[in-house]
Parts: structure tokens; sequence; C-alpha cells
């Protein structure tokens, strides 16, 4: 260029090994962008820049804009029927459980890089367009074809991001300023859908499978790239796109919040693109269901041990997680932190606890009129439930031992509206009385257990009935907890019924369950996110802390509208008259 630009190029540090803050971009620097191309120290710092911005979080880790998220709450377990948090003004509660949004909150209410999405994938054109001015390394041989295929993952990835919130987008694949994007026209859902496919496609193409240097762990590889082609046509293939009629009247546009038709063959899509990625797993001899535990420790062992082999994708942008800070006191109450932020806390509803089945397949044995029976259909219920949930009875760890929910016990709280808090995502070694210590825990982008899921329920709405090939997939994941098959003689419409409720326990509290409710087009029916929430009252049937009465209540109504299948389109940027609002916004 004769005259190079000055951008904002946030930076990362150098990669480290060990405990390092990989993927964490200290502050912003101006840097001549051709001097960026002409060394291949920036370049690769330009591109981890690119992950730190936009490679999917769900810990709430500060109160910038990029790793807000609902503020109080550290996945939008809150924000669903899965959990309620205890602060009443964390925005989870307040505006989704109560249908409070406007046509300028989305960035507040969920979306916190509505703004940083643009700049990223400007970064990402950026590097498409000079990625050939890198001079060759003999050390690094394979670093311009890689970061090429990272580049092309990372706006396939970040776009994604946007499209399953917005609908259709305008599609920039080439330099703009970020503040330009709302003077372009919004393209088709399915334009924008086949834009970001053959963004896979093109990163499949040129990155490994995996890598054997541990300071490249957390970067994209060609399973990444298929595993994120496998969700899209999943959700693309969803009632929510893939219907005749939209879920709200939108003449003339229908096209922009879905295809504006059904077709059963989308669905053939998604099951081919999941088998192509399930097929690199096995054959890659790196990647694969975590089994080697026993189903009272597998399903924790995946989410509290970074790299293991299922997770294909990880955010760790954070490493070392602490209890008196975020996320981890955004899920414990005040008695598992030290009393460091009063109101903190996500607890897990009575409708999300009844997604449990017993041991056996069957559903768990909850009257509801209550019973004397608690501590007995605690101990049938799915091995998943105590490596997810802590219950009265429970371990919580070696320091704090027994859980006592009691009234008056020693973790009872008068902010405790269900008597089931999270422990997903807490480690059991981590300390809540001083001297705290850390912990590593990923965010998990993808791993292998949800491509089983994906499969299976591609397959099943593809055939007329589910075929022997979706029952595997499902018995697959269930297996590893010691969970039995699907019952044989279910049919098209029952194996739906059930694959959901796996979902909703295998992929707990990993923001799949929010946006899995959107796509299935499920979000009015009663308990899921509208109508009554429900907790349990406790109490000892003899003075014993292990002979306990238990009785579900509302404690909370909650509201829901259609319009809300799709987040609002920011009105400033409808005003500049280029982009058309979302329905009912």
């Amino acid at each position: 260029m004769k005259n190079p630009k000055y951008l904002s190029a946030v930076l990362a540090a150098t990669l480290l090994s060990g405990c390092g803050d990989y993927l964490e971009a200290p502050p912003t620097v101006e840097l001549d962008e051709t001097k960026v191309f002409a060394d291949r120290t920036l370049t690769e710092r330009y591109l981890t820049g690119v992950y730190a911005e936009g490679m999917p979080l769900g810990f709430c880790m500060s109160s910038s804009n990029t790793d807000r998220r609902l503020l109080s709450s550290s996945t939008l377990g809150s924000a669903c029927d899965e959990g309620e948090d205890v602060a009443d003004w964390a925005r989870g509660n307040s505006a989704w459980n109560t249908d409070n949004h406007n046509n300028n909150s989305a960035s507040w209410d969920e979306d916190c890089r509505h703004d940083l999405r643009w700049e990223t994938l400007r970064k990402c054109n950026i590097i498409l367009e000079r990625i050939h001015e890198v001079p060759f390394d003999q050390g690094d041989p394979d670093f311009n074809k890689r970061t090429e295929g990272e580049a092309y993952f990372m706006r396939a990835l970040v776009f994604w991001e946007g499209v399953y919130r917005y609908g259709g987008l305008p599609i920039i694949h080439f330099r703009m300023s970020p503040n330009d994007f709302s003077e372009h026209p919004r393209n088709t859902f399915e334009k924008c859908i086949d834009a970001i496919i053959a963004d896979c496609d093109h990163a499949a193409g040129l990155l490994p499978d995996y890598y054997t240097d541990a300071n490249k762990k957390g970067r994209a590889t060609r399973i990444a790239a298929l595993a994120l082609k496998s969700r899209v046509l999943l959700y693309a293939a969803s009632p929510l796109f893939n219907n005749d009629t939209p879920y709200l009247p939108f003449p003339g546009h229908e096209d922009l919040i879905g295809y504006g038709n059904y077709d059963r063959e989308r669905w053939k899509k998604a099951a081919d693109a999941t088998k192509e990625a399930l097929d690199a797993v096995n054959a890659s001899g790196q990647y694969g269901l975590y089994t080697d535990g026993t189903p009272e420790t597998n399903y924790e062992y995946v989410w509290t041990t970074p790299d293991n082999k299922e997770i294909i994708l990880a955010n760790k942008k954070y490493r070392n997680f602490k209890v008196s800070a975020r996320p981890m006191v955004a899920n414990l109450p005040t008695w598992a932190m030290n009393k460091a932020w009063g109101d903190g806390g996500l607890y897990a509803t009575f409708n999300f606890v009844k997604f449990y089945e017993k041991k056996d397949g069957t559903k768990a044995d909850w009257a509801e009129a209550g019973g004397n029976n608690l501590m007995d259909i605690y101990n049938t219920l799915d091995p998943r439930f105590a490596q997810t949930i802590a219950y009265h009875g429970s371990k919580w760890s070696d320091e704090v031992g027994i859980i006592n929910f009691l009234p008056n016990g020693a973790q009872s709280s008068s902010t405790d509206k269900t008597r089931h808090l999270l422990h997903k995502w807490v480690p059991r070694t981590m300390k809540v009385t001083p001297p705290l210590n850390t912990a590593n825990v990923d965010w998990i982008v993808f791993r292998v257990a949800e491509l089983y899921l994906n499969y299976a329920e591609a397959l099943n709405e593809y055939y007329d009935a589910p075929p022997t090939a979706a029952f595997d997939a499902v018995a697959k994941v269930r297996a590893r907890s010691g969970m039995p098959p699907f019952p044989a003689a279910l049919d098209k419409a029952g194996f739906r019924e059930k694959l959901q409720n796996e979902r909703g326990v295998e992929l707990a509290f990993e923001d799949h369950r929010f946006w899995d409710i959107r796509r299935w087009l499920i979000a009015e029916k009663e308990g899921v996110m509208q109508g009554k929430m429900y907790g349990l009252k406790i109490k000892s049937v003899d003075g014993s802390t292990t002979n306990i009465h238990y009785e579900p209540y509302v404690f909370e109504q909650r509201s829901w509208s259609r319009r809300s299948y799709l987040h609002p389109i920011m009105q400033n940027e409808v005003n500049k008259g280029y982009l058309i609002q979302n329905p009912g916004w």
C-alpha cells in the first residue's frame, strides 16, 4: 500500500505454555498495517487478537463490553428454564424473564459483542487480503497456510454469532470500516448460511486436524471447522429458520429471518456434515467421548479438565479463575465465596431438575404435591445430575463437605429460591476460604458429545422414523454416564422429545439451551420461557438431615413474546435507512 492506514490492532502476548494467559489481549496499540504483515510474529499477534475478540465466551469475566454477558450470571442459564440468578438486578432476570426489551437493548441484554463483531470481521478480511505478504519462515513453513485457514474459520464463526441472533445480515467480505456495516443492506438468511459454510470449507482445507504444540491449543483446526459446519446446518434446518410460516408475519421479507420455506433436505445436509465431522474425530486418534473414568466421574471430567480428548475447541482467553473474582463468583452463593459478593449465585430451577431421568431411563418419581422421599429420588437419578447440580445431601468439596439446605442449615440462604445450586464449572478442588486457590477451566465451544446429538437429531428429522444410526449416536453419549439407550419403540415425535431432553441434560449450562429453545420454536411452552418457574421447599420429617420432605412451589411467573425468537436490529442502525428491522420490534 502506498499510503498504509493505521489501525487499532488488538495484540496478544506471545503464546505461552503452562499457566500463561493464552489469547488474552493486552492494551491496544497503534501499528502500521504494512509492518504487521511484514513480520510473522506481528501477524500472529494480530490474529491472536481476533481470537480474543471473537471466540465465544459464556463466562462473564469483566464489566467491559467484550466479556460482560449478563453481568451476575456466568452463563445464559438464568435467562431460560435452566436457572435463576440470585441478583434481582441481573440482566438475565430483569430482561429475558420479564420480557423487558427494546430496540436498542440487545447489546446490553445478551449480545455484548454486537459492535465489536464488525471490527473483528474487518480484521479477518484484512488477514485474508494480506497474508500472502508475510515472509516465508523455514521454522514454521505452514504458518501462512494455517493463518489463512484460521482467518476463514474465525470469519465464519464470528459472522455466525450474528446470524443466529438476528437472521440475515450484510455479508462483508472486504475491507470496510466497522462503523459502516449498516450502510449495506441485509443479505438473505440463505446467502448468509452459504457464505458461512463456504468459509468453513475453506478453513477445513487449510487447517490441521490437531496441534502437537501445546502453545497452539485453543486455535482452530479442521475438525473445529467441521464442527462449526455441523452446528450451522443443524440450526439452519431447524423450525425457526426452515419453515413455510415464519415465527411472525413479515410480508416481503421472510427470506431475511429464514429460508421462507420448508425443505426436509436441509436436515440431510446437517446429518451429512455432522457425519463428516464425526468421521474426522474418530480417524484423528486425538478426539473422542471421554469414557476413561466411571459413570459417576466421566461427565464432570469433561468440563473440569482443560484440553481433554472430548474438547474440540475451547476459549482459553482466561485460564486462572479465582473464587473471589468472576466467573466463579457469579455461580457461587455467599456461603461458598467468602461473602465476597452478597447477591451472587446461580440456582437451577426445579423445571430443569425434572429433565433428569432415573438411571433406568424412565421418568423420575417426582410428585406434584411433594412427598417425604426426596433423598430416595435423588439417589435414583442419572449420574449427570450429581455432577452438575449441588443439592441437599450432596458433597460440594472436601473443604465444604455435605450441603445442608434445610432451614437454618449451614448452606441455607434467604436468597435460595430453588434448593438446587449450579455446581458445573466449579471444580471441587476450588477453595472457598482464604488462602484462595485458582483453577483452570475452559469455556467449551465445541465438544464431541454435541456432534453425536446433532447427528441423532438431524437423522430423526430427515427420516419418517428414527433410523438405527440415530439411536446409536445418542446411546454413545448416554452410555458413558451409565444411562441406557433410548427405547427402540420410539417413533419420530417420541425420539424428538427424548432427544431435546437429552440435549438439556448433556449440554446443560453451556449456552445451548437458550438457543435450542428458539430454534425449536418451543419458547411458549409452559415452564420454558414463560409461565411458572418452580423451586422446592424442604424440611426434615424427623429432625434428621436425611429423611426429607419436599414441596414444589412457584417462585416466579415469566413472560415471553414471539418477537424474541430473534434479537432486534439496533434501532439506531435501522434509522440510517439501509437495514430492515426484524418483525415485532
